[in-house]
């Protein structure tokens, strides 16, 4: 096999290997601590495959597809699978465009020497700053399964976390919306009575009953304007919650 492999000190070596196949290769490389990049049987003709991706991918990656590739990739990597190989089979894997346009873009990137946490680094809405650190210490460590195998462990503890709050936060949510639709409802469809019966009586109304008042005669002459500042803020609110 004509192979290239990066050694313990990040360097990317190049050379031919004898090995039955190219499991055999890297768990030989294994040994030495070195990560099998890429090997061609001598009699393997090279084949250029080029994959019409779309120039753009709308959503993204969900924590649990990243799950799923982390602790795949872990067993093809204990399984003596070439990295930029396993790269591939995974982006085939998942349905995800936006997920298999960014493992094509990485695994040719690790063919051409790049490291792996560097070419993951080319995707940050994708891979947080703490899986690229994990990768940066399995590359000079020589340990990339259990580092593989931790950021699993930790990424699946996050993901049940989500899903405890999601959960702890539905009822306040249900509550909050049904709150928000009375209070619009009685904006649009009753305050507006009532201030006709203020006007009649001409008395003089606190602050607050005014602005209840104004409020209300806002959003039945002006619905549209009213639900788009509203989606507006929601929007806003979203963004801050974020941060």
């Amino acid at each position: 096999f004509s192979y290239t492999a990066k050694a313990p000190n990040g360097k990317i070596e190049t050379g031919v290997r004898e090995a039955k196949n190219t499991s055999d290769l890297a768990k030989l490389f294994k040994q030495e601590n070195y990560l099998l990049i890429k090997a061609v049987s001598e009699g393997e003709k090279a084949k250029s495959k080029k994959l019409s991706l779309p120039s753009f991918s709308l959503g993204k990656v969900k924590l649990t597809e990243k799950i799923v590739f982390t602790r795949n990739l872990q067993l093809m990597i204990n399984a003596g699978v070439a990295l930029p190989r396993a790269l591939r089979i995974l982006a085939n894997q998942t349905k995800n465009k936006k997920f298999n346009k960014a493992l094509l873009d990485i695994s040719e990137k690790v063919i051409k020497g790049k490291n792996f946490s560097d070419a993951l680094s080319d995707h940050p809405d994708i891979f947080s700053e703490l899986f690229l650190s994990m990768i940066k210490v399995g590359e000079a460590s020589g340990t990339m399964e259990q580092v593989l195998g931790n950021l699993t462990s930790q990424m699946e503890k996050e993901d049940k976390l989500k899903a405890e709050i999601m959960e702890a936060m539905m009822y306040p949510m249900v509550i909050i919306a049904t709150m928000l639709g009375i209070g619009i409802m009685m904006l649009v469809a009753v305050v507006p009575k009532i201030s006709d019966t203020f006007d009649s009586l001409e008395v003089e109304l606190p602050p607050t009953t005014k602005l209840v008042i104004g409020l209300g005669n806002f959003v039945s002459q002006n619905f549209i304007l009213a639900v788009i500042i509203l989606a507006v803020l929601v929007v806003v609110f979203r963004m801050f919650v974020k941060t």
